[in-house]
């Protein structure tokens, strides 16, 4: 099974009103996610299921990758809004009969997700980072690291 994992595009912090849910992408997250969208919809091999947090900025990421494929729908789960690992394990187990989910969330959680998987020291995933794990044996959640891919990759 294939599980990737995708952190938020850049967020705007330009209005102090706002409540951290509410957070809009900024003009470079806004430049970054559809870009990001492209390069992973014309490099992967199984059309995923996605997953997103419902917080406006992953849910802002998530529907640019949504729509590069015509066929893929976006799944809301409120438990990607501040979760912990256990969140993750949850939902990637009740779908390891899926050949790829994707998963839109939230630092520090998500690159902690990673860590744990990877078994690496330190995942830090930048803003719009694809990180994508090959899950050797899927109720273990132990994996390989296929690749992780940022926005400056892209440049």
């Amino acid at each position: 099974m294939l599980l990737t994992l995708i952190r938020h595009a850049k967020s705007s912090w330009s209005d102090p009103s706002l409540s951290d849910f509410d957070r809009p992408l900024n003009e470079r997250g806004n430049r970054d996610a559809p870009k990001m969208a492209r390069w992973f919809f014309e490099n992967i091999q199984e059309t995923p299921i996605l997953f997103t947090s419902p917080a406006n900025r992953a849910l802002s990421t998530a529907k640019y990758f949504e729509k590069e494929f015509s066929s893929v729908k976006l799944n809301v789960v409120d438990d990607l809004y501040h979760a912990n690992l256990q969140d993750y394990e949850s939902l990637i187990l009740e779908n390891n009969h899926e050949k790829h989910i994707v998963i839109f969330g939230h630092n520090p959680t998500i690159s902690y997700v990673a860590e744990e998987m990877l078994k690496f020291k330190t995942i830090y995933l930048k803003t719009c980072s694809i990180c994508q794990i090959n899950l050797i044996e899927p109720n273990t959640l132990i994996g390989e690291l296929n690749f992780i891919k940022s926005p400056k990759d892209l440049a």
